[in-house]
């Protein structure tokens, strides 16, 4: 029998959303991508290909061959997610804790990073999808990692107790009361039209004593998200302000008041009016341990949107620190008890504790935490109990 063709579809324009032949056991959604460029490596007969033909040239798509080179690939742009990607093309958007866990070079399911390269292929019930992103910047075989929950044959259902290697997190956030944030200045202007500013983009920093910096000086561009953070269930205990890094810049010249700075690394998109401070450490190496002790807590705050699911890869912040004996490589449980069908505005009190995830501490203050989550089932939510000894 001879091999079935691939045939390759990308997706530059068009509608949304297309239904395929009725011979194609599979259908997927579509959807344009900031102005990104999708493409689909599909293993099909000749006679599927051959509806793929009909198609024509007129619907925005083009065709390679597989004897020719590889397929073409999405190429992502600022903006992406992993969360929307598994939602649209592999149709459920819990799909993102797999393809966190087996691609390493993606430090956070929120910020896929321009450049990155997403391959997709059909599967079938009994042959399931293959998925993989590989980062052009970074060269070699990507290593998987096989989440193995792991539950005692009699006891609480206990999960994600498996080490995770040394691999870098990113924390882009953090908590800081007021007068306590160090600033410099602020982009006041750029060189550019347009309204978010990103990766090689020049800015103009207004700063207050322009004559303490030189050329090659890296400074961190941040700003206040959110005022007042307070925890979710004790009201009196209070964290400051939410501040998230977006970029770092390095000065590559000073007039009068102004610096001039190249933005060589960002996060997320810099606006004018971003305050500029010291540089801080955002990239973090840190192994995944077992939880091991008995403190619990509780998750008060997140960098990312509330609309945004809250998962691997996500920052977010404890109410446990430094004077609760809380060091960094720390991990928790992070649990709940609920029937996920029926207790979805509240929790059961009376049921058992189910672990739904695990974080891990990458900073500590005196009575808070940063942490990063490194494993979820689901999507984790701010006031999730956590626990380092589930009973």
């Amino acid at each position: 029998m001879a091999e079935p063709a691939t045939q390759t579809r990308r997706l530059d324009s068009g509608p949304s959303h297309l239904r395929w032949s009725g011979r194609c056991a599979e259908c997927m959604m579509w959807k344009r991508l900031g102005g990104c460029v999708l493409s689909l490596a599909l293993t099909s007969t000749p006679a599927m290909a051959q509806d793929f033909d009909d198609l024509g040239s007129g619907d925005g798509f083009s065709f390679g061959s597989a004897e020719y080179g590889p397929p073409n690939v999405y190429v992502v742009q600022t903006g992406d997610t992993l969360w929307e990607i598994s939602e649209r093309f592999l149709g459920n958007s819990y799909y993102w804790p797999r393809l966190w866990s087996i691609n390493e070079q993606v430090t956070n399911p929120h910020w896929i990073y321009p450049g990155n390269q997403i391959k997709f292929r059909m599967g079938t019930l009994t042959d399931p999808p293959d998925i993989g992103i590989d980062a052009i910047d970074e060269g070699g075989p990507m290593e998987t990692v096989e989440i193995v929950p792991t539950q005692a044959a009699c006891g609480p259902n206990v999960r994600f107790e498996v080490k995770r290697p040394l691999r870098s997190y990113l924390a882009t956030g953090f908590l800081a009361q007021r007068g306590d944030v160090e600033i410099y200045g602020e982009v006041t202007k750029a060189r550019g039209i347009q309204t978010y500013l990103s990766q090689r983009d020049l800015l103009y920093l207004k700063v207050d004593d322009p004559d303490a910096f030189d050329c090659g000086d890296v400074v961190s561009v941040y700003r206040k998200v959110r005022k007042r953070v307070k925890h979710p269930t004790s009201r009196g205990q209070k964290y400051g302000s939410l501040y998230r890094v977006v970029a770092e810049a390095k000065v590559v010249h000073r007039h009068d008041d102004y610096l001039s700075a190249v933005v060589r690394q960002s996060w997320a998109e810099v606006t004018r009016g971003d305050l500029v401070g010291p540089q801080m450490p955002v990239t973090i190496e840190i192994e995944v341990q077992a939880p091991d002790g008995d403190l619990d807590g509780t998750i008060v705050e997140r960098v990312e949107d509330a609309s945004d699911l809250l998962g691997p890869g996500e920052t977010v912040f404890i109410d446990r620190g430094r004077a609760d004996g809380v060091r960094v490589g720390e991990s928790f449980h992070v649990v709940e008890q609920r029937d996920p069908y029926s207790d979805f505005k509240k929790e059961d009190k009376e049921l058992p504790y189910a672990v739904i995830g695990r974080i891990v501490v990458v900073r500590v203050d005196e009575y808070s935490a940063t942490a990063i989550v490194s494993d979820a089932d689901r999507s984790l939510m701010v006031g999730n109990r956590l626990m380092q000894t589930v009973e």
